[in-house]
């Protein structure tokens, strides 16, 4: 697997500490601050697609060694109410950043939809769309079927934070999120838009031996 790489832009990683998870001087704001926050950015980013060839992969802990937030932080499937955390998952996950009304994110889902019928994983949907509620995320996943093979969580302001604080601002930018794949001893590694079926279940099978 060779994903081009969306390249990183300090100014706005700057910004962001792994205390909490959250932008330095934020802790008190929602999430609509924290995604607001990386738009100008993640705006920096165009015309900056790259084509590294290696795998892009982090250990998922800040600078203190700990795990990062988006990993550890309890969330709630809000097509069952179950509440989990994604670190407490003993096989692969995927994780995909994303939003309703992100037409590639659409389309990314319906590539794991694909693999999820041919060969299930657990995949934790993680919503960052600002102005959708938990109620407009379970409709979105009940009415594509894909609810019966896929969690669905509302990121919370320090789960979108430590997504930015590891991966960079595009984490938050649903277009261009990435589907990370975190394998049982806790590597990640990123995929970029629109990866396939294909694609994702050579990663899981290589990446996380």
């Amino acid at each position: 697997v060779s994903p081009s790489r969306l390249c990183r832009d300090p100014s706005a990683d700057a910004r962001f500490s792994s205390a909490g998870g959250y932008p330095l001087g934020m802790s008190g704001r929602t999430r609509r601050g924290v995604l607001g926050s990386v738009g100008g950015g993640v705006l920096g980013t165009a015309g900056c697609l790259g084509t590294d060839e290696a795998d892009a992969s982090t250990d998922g802990t800040g600078d203190d060694g700990t795990e990062t937030a988006w990993r550890t932080a309890e969330l709630t499937d809000v097509t069952t109410d179950e509440t989990f955390a994604i670190a407490d998952i003993d096989s692969p996950v995927l994780v995909h950043p994303f939003a309703i009304w992100c037409g590639t994110c659409n389309s990314q889902n319906e590539e794991i939809d694909a693999l999820q019928r041919a060969q299930p994983h657990e995949v934790v949907q993680l919503n960052i769309g600002d102005d959708e509620g938990r109620d407009d995320v379970a409709a979105y996943a009940t009415e594509n079927g894909y609810a019966d093979h896929s969690r669905f969580a509302v990121a919370p302001a320090n789960v979108a934070g430590a997504l930015v604080d590891e991966f960079g601002p595009t984490a938050v930018s649903p277009p261009q999120s990435p589907v990370i794949v975190v394998c049982p001893d806790g590597s990640a590694h990123e995929l970029d838009k629109i990866a396939s079926a294909e694609t994702i279940e050579t990663t899981v099978e290589t990446s996380c031996e």
